[in-house]
Formats: structure tokens, C-alpha cells, sequence
């Protein structure tokens, strides 16, 4: 491949692990999922600043009633705030799904959110009446329950085609509760579903290692899918099972079949079942330890593929296919999709068994929807850090610290690493792993090679993180840190993670990550608190200055 062809196409991979690799199969693809559709509406996200843009036409729709005051909240996170919901009216008719939440503080507003339909335009008068429309739900076959509520007059968006005039009705049993939308003219199902909340439904499964786990799945036609709807982001394990017809035929669109599937809900599949776990126990820590939801902050489907192809065929594959699709995990950004390789099961096994590695890959997603690092050299270095510290957090956010499998350490893919010196990369002594552990051995060895070193380099900056937290002395600058101790780990985290997503930009150095860390702890822990004397001390031994 061309020096050319090389750069454009490298970046759309996050890796885990490899060096060199080649971008091929999915880098540069448009992702389209069967349960997408493009409409014509408006997401609002202000905050600060930004609310007296947004204002304006909030205060006109609600003038002229194409917003209505509905449900006002008591905020019992934070004292003093109040939510106030907003519903989209056209012509005096509820737009359902279109909602703005304002946020108050006293007569303050502090933040606009939700979202509005556009382009309405459309007759309000029925031809069908409402017990009408209710007779037509209950001969759908779908329910035979009673009416649970009085039939709602309504606008329904539905996706590239023109938005219709409905009947929102609700059936209930005690079995099962069914709402649907009745074209107010056809009388047509627009659409039905269960309101039981199945996406309640777990299962259990053994991971890659042999422990049990909870499995967070979706019931259908007398079978289970890997499809979790407990949490506010869609989140989907699709498996190839290998296939490499069908990952050189995929063109970022899923089907129904691509799911991964159990038809008792007790997974044995390992590899499905720590890459659909992992994958919720990332996106819960996000939310957890920083308000984050999801990688893009609002709730983007979080999608992983187990498989892309066999483990026993690794030897068929020339070396950039073997390497980027069963020796590697990685995160491809174009489509915002993670990709687990099988290992070849000598050096590696499951990528999806560690949830470092996960954690790994959904980490460059965060990246990828805030400081957007380019995966070149220095940046790229903080780009490739970054997804390590926050997959070692995630270990001790999760794992009982300790050595061996299953537990919370500095290193990185230890638990899938079959050979010496058993992990791919180690935060607390990087030379083991092949880093550098200190400025002065930096490497930016050519964009041919692994972008400019980001793989080898980032090896400073995750040594800093780790005396910050750990304390220990450098080993080329012998210059000691205290570190704050393992059990104030979060207030590190706090601090990178408000750094590297906040203040740093897209072609950041290492100095740079220095300046953010220190203006992080300052804006959480003040000027003088120990936690920024760590961070500086840290960033000191490591000579970074």
C-alpha cells in the first residue's frame, strides 16, 4: 500500500494492539442500521452560553402553541433545579416524540435539550373515529387486551416518509400491554409494540475466561438476541461467526441475522458474552464516573462485532488481514463500531474476554466525539493513552485489584495474552511492555510505522497517570511522586478525563496534556491541592514539562 493510501485510510482504526496494520473491510464505510431512519427533526443541546441562541424560538413556539408546558420535574440530584418538558404541538395536536426539556435554576435557565419534527404539514381531520381505531388494534392479532387509556389524536414522524395523522392506542392484559399507532384515515397499524418491558430480560453466560455472567438481552420468535435495551444507548453484538464472505461483503448495514443468538438464554458463546457485557459495563462506568452517556454524550448506539473471522482459518489470511481482523481489536470511527478478533489462539486469545481491551476501544470513541486527537504522532500518543488509562480505570472501577486473571492491575490485555511477558503494554514499568518511560526515548519512527510511534510513545504518558495515582520513581529521571493512592484513583480519572475531552484540540503534544491535566485539577481540587501537585510532579518525572 502507498505512502498515500496509508494515511487516509490508517486513521479510521483505533487498535488495540497492532503496528502497521492495514485499514481494510470497513474503514471509509457509512454505517445505515435496519432500525435507523433518517427524519427531518431538530436536536437540541445548549448549555450556557448557548441557551439565548436557542431561546428565542422557544419562547415563539410556546407564544404561538406549537409547544406546550407539559410535566415539570424536581431535580433530586441538585438542589434548586427544576425540568420542565415541553411538548410539540401542530395544530393543536400532540407531534409524538417531539419533546425540549428546559433546565431552570431559580429563573435561570441553565440548559435546552430534546428534539423537534420539521417540515410538518398535513390534514388534522380524521376519517376514522377513535373506537374505531381501537377495534382496528384489537383485530391486529397482536393483543386482545382492554383500553387502558382513552385514544390520542396525533402527528407520527415516521422516518423518510411523510409524517400521519394517528391514533396512539393503548391495550393492556395482564400477559402483555400493547400500544399502537392507527393511521386516523386507513385505519392502518403505522406501528405496535409491546409496552411489557422486555428489555428487562436477562440471561446468564460464561465469558472467555469461565466466569458467569449477567446477560442484558432481547426476546423474540421463541429466541434471544444479543440486543440490549436496559440502558438509554442502543447496544448491539452482532457475530459474523467467521465469515469472511460476509465481512468482505459488509457495507456497514446489519440484519436481523447478524445478532447473535441463544435460544435459552444461557450463552456459552464467550466471546459474545463479554463483548455484549463489557460493552454495558463501559457505557454504565462512563455514566457513572463522569455524567457521560454514551460515546458521543448523547446516547449513541453502542455496536461491537465478535468473529469477523475464524481463529481456525488464521493461517489462510495473508498477514494484514490476519493481523487487523483476528490478531487486534479495534475501533473503527467512520462506522462507530468496535471489532473483537477471535485471536489465533498461540499468542492471543478472545480480544472481547478482557475488559480492558474493550474499555480500550470504546474509549477512542469518547475521543473520536470530543478532543478528536489525530492518530499521528504526539496526538495520536495521547489519543492511544488516553483509551488505556481509561481501561485500566474501568478494571479498577470493576475488578478486585490484584494479579492474575480477572483482576484490576496496570496492565494492558493481560488477560487474553497467551505469551511472555503475558500483556501487551504495562502502565506502571512501560519498558517491559517495549515503551518508553520517560520524553528522552521518544520514537516518532516515520507515519509508515504505526503512525508515528502512537502505539510505542504513548507509553509516557500512561507511566504519568500511573505515578499520579501510584506513586514510584522514574526510572530515568529518578525523580520520586507520591501519588495519590489507589483509593483516590477517581480524582485522577476525574482530572484526565476532564482534560483530554474538554480542553485538549486535535493536534494536541504531550506538553499540551500536561497544561490541561493541571488547569483540570485546578478547576475540580483548587491551585494548591495535593491532587495537581501529583499531577505536576508526575508529568516532571517523566519529563514531560
Amino acid at each position: 500500500m502507498s505512502r498515500q493510501d496509508h494515511r487516509l485510510r490508517q486513521p479510521h482504526l483505533r487498535t488495540a494492539i497492532s503496528v502497521g496494520i492495514v485499514a481494510v473491510g470497513l474503514a471509509g464505510m457509512q454505517v445505515t442500521r435496519p432500525s435507523a431512519q433518517v427524519e427531518r427533526f431538530t436536536t437540541l443541546m445548549a448549555t450556557g452560553a448557548q441557551v439565548a441562541n436557542v431561546l428565542p424560538r422557544i419562547d415563539e413556539m410556546l407564544r404561538v402553541g406549537t409547544l406546550d408546558v407539559g410535566a415539570i420535574q424536581q431535580d433530586t440530584m441538585i438542589t434548586g433545579r427544576v425540568h420542565e418538558r415541553l411538548s410539540q404541538m401542530y395544530e393543536g395536536l400532540p407531534v409524538f416524540g417531539g419533546q425540549v426539556v428546559r433546565q431552570l435554576s431559580g429563573r435561570s435557565i441553565v440548559s435546552i435539550s430534546g428534539r423537534l419534527y420539521e417540515g410538518l404539514s398535513l390534514s388534522v381531520t380524521p376519517v376514522l373515529a377513535p373506537d374505531a381505531a381501537v377495534e382496528r388494534a384489537r383485530t391486529s392479532g397482536r393483543s386482545s387486551g382492554t383500553v387502558t387509556a382513552p385514544p390520542v389524536l396525533g402527528i407520527l414522524p415516521r422516518g423518510n416518509a411523510e409524517p400521519v395523522l394517528v391514533y396512539k392506542v393503548r391495550l393492556g392484559s395482564l400477559l402483555a400491554g400493547h400500544v399502537f399507532y392507527i393511521n386516523a384515515n386507513s385505519g392502518a397499524v403505522e406501528r405496535a409494540y409491546s409496552d411489557v418491558q422486555t428489555q428487562g430480560v436477562i440471561g446468564s453466560g460464561t465469558g472467555v475466561l469461565g466466569d458467569v455472567k449477567k446477560v442484558s438481552v432481547f426476546p423474540t420468535a421463541g429466541t434471544f438476541l444479543t440486543d440490549d435495551r436496559l440502558r438509554p444507548a442502543p447496544h448491539l453484538t452482532f457475530d459474523f461467526h467467521g465469515s469472511f464472505v460476509r465481512l468482505d461483503s459488509f457495507d456497514g448495514t446489519f440484519f436481523v441475522s447478524d445478532f447473535a443468538t441463544d435460544s435459552d438464554n444461557v450463552w456459552a458463546d464467550g466471546a459474545v458474552v463479554d463483548a455484549h457485557v463489557y460493552q454495558g459495563w463501559t457505557y454504565d462506568y462512563f455514566f457513572k464516573r463522569f455524567g457521560r452517556r454514551s460515546l458521543d454524550d448523547r446516547n449513541i448506539d453502542i455496536t461491537g462485532i465478535v468473529h469477523p473471522l475464524a481463529r481456525a482459518d488464521a493461517l489462510l489470511y495473508p498477514p494484514d488481514i490476519r493481523e487487523t481482523f483476528i490478531n487486534n481489536a479495534f475501533y473503527a470511527s467512520d462506522l462507530n463500531i468496535m471489532v473483537y478478533g477471535d485471536g489465533d489462539g498461540r499468542v492471543f486469545d478472545y480480544f472481547a474476554g478482557a475488559l480492558d481491551v474493550v474499555g480500550h476501544e470504546l474509549s477512542h470513541g469518547v475521543t473520536d466525539f470530543s478532543s478528536h486527537l489525530e492518530y499521528l504522532d504526539e496526538s495520536g500518543a495521547l489519543n492511544e493513552a488516553f483509551s488505556d488509562i481509561m481501561a485500566a480505570s474501568i478494571e479498577f472501577f470493576y475488578q478486585p485489584v490484584g494479579t492474575g486473571p480477572l483482576r484490576a492491575d496496570w496492565l494492558i490485555a493481560e488477560d487474553v495474552t497467551r505469551v511472555f511477558p503475558g500483556f501487551i503494554r504495562s502502565m506502571n514499568n512501560p519498558i517491559a511492555g517495549g515503551q518508553p518511560d520517560h520524553y528522552s526515548l521518544r520514537d516518532f519512527i516515520g507515519e509508515e510505522i504505526d503512525n508515528g510511534g502512537v502505539h510505542f510513545n504513548s507509553g509516557i504518558v500512561n507511566h504519568a497517570f500511573y505515578l499520579a495515582v501510584a506513586g514510584g520513581v522514574n526510572r530515568v529521571s529518578r525523580i520520586p511522586v507520591n501519588g495519590v493512592g489507589l483509593s483516590n484513583i477517581g480524582r485522577m480519572e476525574q482530572i484526565f478525563y476532564r482534560a483530554f475531552v474538554f480542553y485538549l484540540g486535535p493536534n494536541a503534544r504531550f506538553s499540551d496534556a500536561r497544561a490541561a491535566t493541571l488547569q483540570a485539577a485546578t478547576d475540580l481540587y483548587g491551585a494548591g491541592s495535593n491532587d495537581r501537585a501529583q499531577v505536576a510532579q508526575a508529568w516532571t518525572a517523566v519529563g514531560v514539562n
